[in-house]
């Protein structure tokens, strides 16, 4: 069976596809997207026997030259990818959202081959939305009108993380509580910031900081700009203060990580804001907005003092949802 996958622009649009190919283990998986973070974290995967690249614009939340543009370029990328999938002939198209999604689910709709996409946060992004129209099946993570909740798709050595070697990772002993931040695959500069100011304050706790790649940290805490074996991190880590992206919430909940979230508002459309309320509605998690960090100490302290409480409320929730993924892309296969 050929499956083709596609998504990008962060790692939260690539990892579920990389999750699902280690589930569905076909010999003919391939990828479409363009020369962006997607194309080295597939390749590196080596779970698909092709990466295609497309050229894909990205549309701004705000006016500029580059949104007049867009319907030009669209077509352009529409056509590149018409051509892969032309050549590939997949039984069925799996896109993840994202920009670099939107023109190969409207070539495999053009040339009429199944099309199945997933959504993971509590609404729908402008790509899926798009796709919703006239995709064969819209799952989600979430209860989402029109869609088949299925759960998170994340890979399966996220929730079977090693402690021993998490902290073989981060470089500590695990004598302390062990503060995990992270900003999602880009980063966030503000979280950094906050960490490198209030350390001095937290003594109390190890702090190990994802930083995100080309993202600085201005202080002398134990870090990396990227984990791969991400689960073996959370399995040694004692709480965790995150952007709010659906993938990480998801994840922290599955392993039983309390969290707080700290949503990134500027440049999206509020779904951060609107994942983290959802969560932390049903106690799973805390939320503090970004000015709040100047009490960054003050909000850990509180987020330990109730990690108990909050890890029960995780208990109550499952949101795996590879397996049922992969199912549901297999029966659009067949049809």
């Amino acid at each position: 069976m050929k499956i083709v996958f596609c998504g990008g622009g962060t790692a939260g649009h690539v990892m579920p596809n990389i999750a699902l190919a280690q589930q569905l283990q076909e010999d003919q998986l391939h990828y479409v997207g363009t020369d962006g973070m997607e194309k080295q974290l597939v390749t590196d995967s080596r779970l698909f026997r092709s990466y295609r690249t497309i050229t894909a614009a990205k549309f701004q939340r705000k006016f500029c030259v580059q949104n007049v543009l867009l319907p030009a370029k669209l077509i352009k990328s529409v056509r590149e990818a018409k051509a892969h999938l032309m050549e590939i002939r997949p039984d069925v198209v799996f896109g993840k959202g994202g920009y670099a999604s939107l023109p190969v689910a409207i070539a495999a709709r053009l040339l009429k081959i199944p099309l199945v996409v997933h959504e993971s946060d509590l609404t729908l992004g402008l790509a899926n939305r798009i796709c919703s129209l006239f995709c064969t099946r819209t799952l989600s993570t979430f209860p989402l009108k029109r869609a088949t909740q299925v759960g998170a798709i994340v890979r399966k050595s996220v929730v079977c993380g090693n402690r021993q070697k998490g902290l073989q990772i981060m470089g500590l002993d695990g004598k302390k509580p062990i503060l995990l931040v992270m900003g999602g695959s880009l980063g966030a500069q503000a979280l950094n910031d906050a960490v490198c100011k209030s350390a001095p304050l937290m003594n109390k706790f190890d702090l190990f900081v994802i930083t995100g790649k080309g993202k600085t940290l201005n202080c002398d805490v134990h870090s990396a700009p990227f984990v791969e074996d991400v689960g073996s991190v959370y399995a040694a880590s004692s709480m965790c203060v995150t952007r709010a992206g659906s993938n990480a919430l998801s994840e922290l909940a599955l392993v039983r990580l309390p969290f707080l979230a700290v949503p990134l508002t500027r440049g999206s459309r509020g779904e951060q804001a609107k994942n983290a309320r959802w969560f932390a509605e049903r106690g799973m998690g805390l939320v503090a907005d970004e000015k709040q960090l100047e009490n960054l100490p003050g909000l850990v302290q509180k987020l330990y003092e109730q990690r108990t409480a909050i890890a029960n409320a995780q208990r109550k929730f499952d949101f795996y949802g590879t397996e049922k993924a992969a199912e549901e892309i297999l029966k659009a296969a067949k049809k």
